[in-house]
């Protein structure tokens, strides 16, 4: 600074030791700025009061020589605290090391994975502020260790190093010196790992689902049992049963009619597209109609003794349905022209469709019959009836179904319709929720029943096919004697009126929109509900899966299964299908992710390297810390009245000694043209700085306009 030469190298005896003051005083020859001090000092403050003044802002200041660094309470709380800083990046390592073990374990119950979760949440904050801690602490440290080396450091680098308290000031410090660019890129490159080091803390775990499979035995109904439609004994409780089954089905809601399970979360059978394909067919629900299903009621799956919310069950199940194919043969025909679509000689049940009031003539009307339970002449608004006994049939033919519909004023729509038992192959998947449902479907390659099989499909079983088309049209209730006014349920459903069935609707002509192929789908639909509902009329809304009423043991035990097996149920014998299923148990579990804590292992070892080696240079260093400190500046300074010696003290120490003195940078040399600026010691007083001395000086604010030496 201006005077820095002539302060410290005053003649002999103008710099004796002044005891009372500490400070050497001045010369009485030396001016500033022209002016004498005895000039200055008539402007506000007597030169010894100003002396006491600044003797009391130093009180603590060192009486003789002492050690760099002495080791006092001070010293020792500032290493305990090095000291925990230094171990601190240790957390990370555990939180890394619990990471890894918690790997493939469940999260149900699961507290050390629960509060590791927490501490992962916070360690995006916590990390960044541990990081610049550590890492702006050993490059403090560094830059004053570097001094103390022999050769030294060169400045340039000096100033990269104690700039480094952030990612941003080491930025602008390697902008703004321009010096040692790969000391400043290697810097920046280290800060950039805190924030990587934060969110790979965050990431270190996830969770996922683990599905374990194994080997089981399950057991489900059959469509091919033995229906309760087969003899006359307990037909009429049968009949009770098979009809509410039916009639809820009906009445459910349209979404549900849709649904892959029934009312009871049974899997119902899909309808292949094309029942001459062997292909696998996939089963879209959201895209599923109704009409897409073989029935309304699906299958009964028995045996999983395991199902709820983490286990399903995988399997196979055969089955069939029948698919009819349907032509109207004529619509709006009188009674004559529908009784010869149905000669006696040709289907076997013209002797129900009898007109005892008007059967003058010996023939025999459609649209009257003796339901199974029911007084003569109740009505229906449709009939069905079949070509079983033809020699035709009896020889391998198709069944045929012939089906009327009572338009009023004794006039009918016909539809022939040809029935076909179609053996299928579904796999099935049952978890919770939804239940059990069909994944996809195929034709089966499975061998078809013969006809002298006990149980065989329905076409194959005359009472059966008898019994199942006199009730059929009663399934969903009857009308009084008489005529019938009004349409059945199933009547309107197969109609089009699908969305509210159970509607009433007068007899009317048949609608010219139906297509054969809807009329198809719907009877198909319909009529093989009527039948799945008399398979097992008893017991099908039991939903519990887990309890099988048929001894397992035995089945097991048996040289050969899967396959069907017959067991005696409520209503005489009914048969099962064991087959081998695949469970899956899944379970929620704790993953990791290895990339996210192999990055976090690495950021937090070159932290745990800066911590370590911040702790050993403060250790090692013997440098007084006066870089990086406002307070250095005031040494030897010739404009801030401070004692002599303390040169062994650090910034931090001199800082607090000094934490009364007011400083300003200001122009001491205010009344020149060209000024000096320097940090100067100040009284409060506007435009009055003082200098080592204790003297008050006139200095003037720093202008932009200025010249400065």
């Amino acid at each position: 600074m201006a005077d820095y030469h002539e302060l410290n190298h005053l003649p002999q005896g103008q710099g004796e030791y002044d005891e009372r003051l500490h400070f050497a005083p001045v010369s009485e020859t030396t001016s500033y700025n022209g002016a004498s001090i005895e000039d200055v000092s008539q402007k506000g403050l007597d030169k010894s009061m100003t002396a006491v003044a600044y003797e009391e802002v130093a009180p603590e200041w060192p009486q003789g020589p002492q050690k760099i660094a002495p080791k006092g309470y001070i010293w020792w709380i500032g290493t305990v605290g090095d000291f925990i800083l230094s171990v601190t990046p240790v957390a990370f390592f555990v939180i890394a090391a619990l990471a890894i073990q918690l790997e493939g374990q469940p999260t149900y119950y699961n507290k050390h994975g629960e509060n590791l979760v927490e501490a992962t949440k916070l360690a995006p904050t916590i990390y960044p502020i541990v990081f610049a801690a550590v890492a702006s602490r050993f490059y403090k440290i560094l830059g004053l260790w570097s001094t103390t080396r022999s050769r030294g450091i060169s400045i340039g680098a000096l100033e990269q190093i104690l700039g480094s308290q952030s990612f941003a000031g080491s930025l602008f410090r390697l902008f703004s010196v321009r010096s040692h660019i790969s000391l400043g890129i290697m810097i920046l490159l280290t800060w950039a790992l805190s924030p990587l080091g934060g969110q790979s803390s965050s990431r270190l775990i996830f969770t996922t689902i683990q599905v374990s499979d194994s080997k089981a035995l399950v057991y489900y109904s059959t469509t091919d049992s033995e229906s309760a439609f087969s003899s006359a004994s307990g037909l009429q409780v049968a009949s009770s049963a098979t009809n509410s089954l039916f009639t809820s089905s009906l009445m459910a809601a349209e979404g549900q009619r849709r649904s892959t399970t029934d009312l009871w979360a049974r899997p119902r059978i899909p309808r292949l597209i094309d029942p001459s394909n062997d292909d696998w067919q996939t089963i879209h629900q959201a895209a599923m109609q109704e009409v897409d299903y073989a029935s309304l009621i699906g299958i009964k799956i028995l045996g999983l003794a395991n199902y709820n919310a983490t286990t399903s069950y995988s399997l196979t199940a055969e089955a069939t349905y029948n698919d009819l194919d349907c032509k109207q043969v004529q619509s709006g025909a009188s009674v004559n022209e529908t009784l010869a679509y149905i000669p006696a000689d040709r289907w076997t049940t013209p002797k129900y469709y009898v007109d005892k009031k008007n059967d003058t003539t010996g023939k025999r009307l459609p649209g009257y019959t003796e339901p199974i339970g029911s007084p003569d002449n109740k009505r229906a608004s449709f009939f069905v009836t079949s070509d079983y006994s033809t020699p035709e049939r009896t020889s391998g033919g198709h069944l045929h179904i012939m089906f009327g519909s009572h338009e009023g004023d004794l006039t009918y729509t016909l539809y022939n319709c040809t029935l076909r038992n179609v053996p299928v192959e579904v796999d099935i998947l049952c978890s919770s929720p939804p239940g059990c449902g069909a994944q996809r479907v195929r034709r089966s390659k499975s061998p078809q029943w013969d006809q002298g099989d006990a149980h065989s499909p329905f076409t194959l079983e005359k009472p059966v096919v008898h019994n199942i088309l006199v009730n059929f049209p009663f399934a969903a209730g009857f009308f009084d004697n008489g005529s019938p006014t009004y349409q059945s349920s199933i009547d309107n459903y197969l109609r089009g009126i699908t969305q509210f069935p159970f509607k009433l609707n007068y007899l009317s002509p048949w609608p010219t929109n139906i297509t054969d192929e809807a009329f198809s789908k719907r009877l198909t639909l319909l009529l093989n509900t009527y039948y799945y509902a008399s398979l097992d009329p008893f017991t099908a809304t039991d939903s519990n899966y887990s309890k099988f009423p048929v001894d397992t043991d035995h089945i097991m035990s048996q040289p050969v299964y899967p396959g069907p097996y017959l067991y005696s149920g409520y209503q005489g014998a009914s048969m099962v299908m064991v087959n081998n299923a695949t469970e899956s148990t899944r379970r929620e579990i704790y993953g990791l992710n290895r990339q996210w804590v192999t990055i976090l292992i690495l950021c937090t070892s070159i932290l745990q390297i800066l911590s370590l080696a911040g702790l050993f240079l403060r250790l090692t260093t013997p440098a007084p810390d006066i870089l990086d400190h406002a307070s250095s500046l005031t040494c030897e300074n010739p404009y801030i009245p401070v004692p002599k010696g303390g040169s062994a003290i650090g910034g931090p120490e001199r800082a607090r000694i000094l934490r009364r003195m007011r400083v300003k940078m200001a122009d001491v040399r205010p009344d020149e043209q060209i000024g000096y600026v320097a940090l100067v010691a100040t009284t409060g007083v506007l435009d009055q700085g003082v200098d080592a001395h204790g003297e008050v000086i006139p200095t003037r604010a720093l202008s932009r306009w200025k010249l400065y030496w």
